[in-house]
């Protein structure tokens, strides 16, 4: 089953659009903004957009210290995706809570399928928490080419080209911080704190189609919050929640969930 096909059982838990996802996050939906149904993950907090076929999502993040989440998990990903209905393509850059080595970026090609890694390209050097790092994900329809690069404002940077297929259709693009293993994996553990507290800032996130539309999240496709829940205790086992969308949809920040946040109702983000 795929993430995008997963909502929380509970009925409580579900929501229908718009206006009570709006109601549910913490800042305001953008003027014409189409908002669809929120979704949930077992492992990433962000969003998903979908409604066209896209060729290139693009976003910058900062890096935040990744000990001081050391209670929360154990490592976690910020990360740009685009999926079709055979292929998982991923570009992440991703920490180890107990490590101050930086964050280590890696391109993954995975059988959307299976879940089996088809190949896996890992940097050779990683970004260093407090720099933001760009993160830019394209596919080439007619080559079947899929590159893959990382850079921030010092000159690092990453890059990764892989030939996956001519002719896939990528209908999702997603954007977030992930905690499992994969796409599909919820994190080994997770401890509530006492408070929401911020896990990552996005900005510049932006999506072309393959007809060459650019744009942000806040265009005529459609964006989905995205929720990351464990899964395995009907529905409390809240992870992390975006915000709203501002900056007229380029932005967005994700939050860890607390213990007054746990329970079968979707959390209220303050």
């Amino acid at each position: 089953m795929s993430i995008s096909s997963i909502r929380w059982r509970a009925a409580s838990a579900l929501i229908t659009a718009g206006a009570a996802a709006a109601a549910v996050l913490g800042l305001a939906v953008p003027a014409g903004a189409i908002t669809g149904m929120t979704e949930i993950s077992p492992e990433q907090a962000g969003y998903t957009a979908t409604g066209a076929q896209f060729g290139t999502v693009t976003a910058s993040v900062f890096l935040r210290v990744p000990t001081q989440y050391a209670t929360e998990v154990s490592s976690f990903s910020n990360s740009v995706q685009l999926w079709s209905s055979d292929l998982v393509l991923v570009l992440g850059v991703s920490s180890s809570t107990s490590s101050t080595a930086g964050f280590a970026p890696a391109a993954i090609v995975y059988n959307r399928s299976t879940h089996a890694v088809i190949t896996e390209t890992p940097g050779t050097a990683n970004f260093p928490s407090g720099e933001t790092v760009t993160e830019r994900l394209h596919y080439n329809p007619a080559t079947g080419a899929a590159t893959f690069t990382a850079s921030d404002p010092a000159g690092r940077s990453f890059t990764a080209t892989e030939t996956v297929a001519a002719g896939e259709s990528f209908k999702q693009a997603r954007i977030g911080t992930e905690f499992g293993a994969d796409p599909w994996t919820a994190p080994s553990s997770y401890t509530p704190p006492a408070n929401f507290t911020k896990i990552a800032v996005f900005n510049g996130v932006l999506l072309t189609s393959f007809s060459g539309h650019t744009a942000t999240l806040d265009s005529w496709w459609v964006n989905h919050p995205l929720l990351a829940n464990t899964g395995q205790q009907s529905g409390s086992d809240w992870v992390a929640v975006p915000t709203n969308l501002f900056n007229s949809g380029a932005s967005f920040q994700t939050f860890f969930v607390p213990v007054s946040g746990q329970g079968k109702n979707q959390p209220v983000l303050h």
